[in-house]
């Protein structure tokens, strides 16, 4: 089975992430990540949860980050995110930095794609801390965008992290309760 080290992008006091409709990114984050966590938990997949307890900066959060997921030698890094713009643009995509990693975004971002989100495809990105500081493949999940009512109307949080589960195993955890993960 897989080592996955999942990361609740943002989440610390100084950094809150983008604003949504009717809710932060940080709140859309922890509705999806823990559910994530359960699901590739209940299907048998080690999971190191890369969220700090406390920072006392950007990057010393970021730091923990890269840290926890290198320490305890994950053969996978995830970090999850909700996009912001202005408001008009909308859908799902996934952030890479090596080809390994683009390998893992693919599914994952096909995947949520099928959800009804458009297919705003793989980026390549060399200035993110958490994807240049970790030693293994590493994406980072742009679900879709908080501040977008076309995105918002169709989000169903127990959706989304069963097709990131799906697009990361290329197992089906729908046969999977449903997490009441808080």
């Amino acid at each position: 089975m897989t080592k996955f080290a999942i990361d609740p992008g943002h989440n610390i006091a100084f950094d809150g992430g983008a604003a949504g409709i009717n809710k932060s990114e940080n709140q859309l984050i922890m509705e999806v990540a823990p559910k994530v966590i359960a699901k590739l938990q209940a299907l048998g997949h080690e999971v190191v949860n890369c969220l700090p307890r406390s920072a006392n900066s950007l990057e010393s959060s970021l730091r923990h980050r890269s840290r926890t997921a290198n320490s305890n030698k994950c053969d996978v890094f995830v970090s999850i995110h909700f996009n912001a713009f202005n408001g008009q643009a909308h859908g799902t995509e996934v952030l890479y930095l090596s080809n390994a990693g683009k390998e893992i975004a693919t599914p994952v971002v096909e995947e949520i794609a099928k959800l009804g989100f458009r297919n705003r495809g793989l980026k390549y990105r060399d200035n993110l801390h958490v994807l240049r500081a970790t030693t293994m493949p590493a994406i980072l999940v742009e679900c879709c965008f908080g501040d977008s009512w076309k995105d918002m109307k169709i989000f169903n949080t127990e959706k989304m992290a069963i097709a990131i589960v799906k697009g990361l195993t290329s197992q089906n955890p729908e046969s999977i309760q449903e997490c009441k993960c808080n």
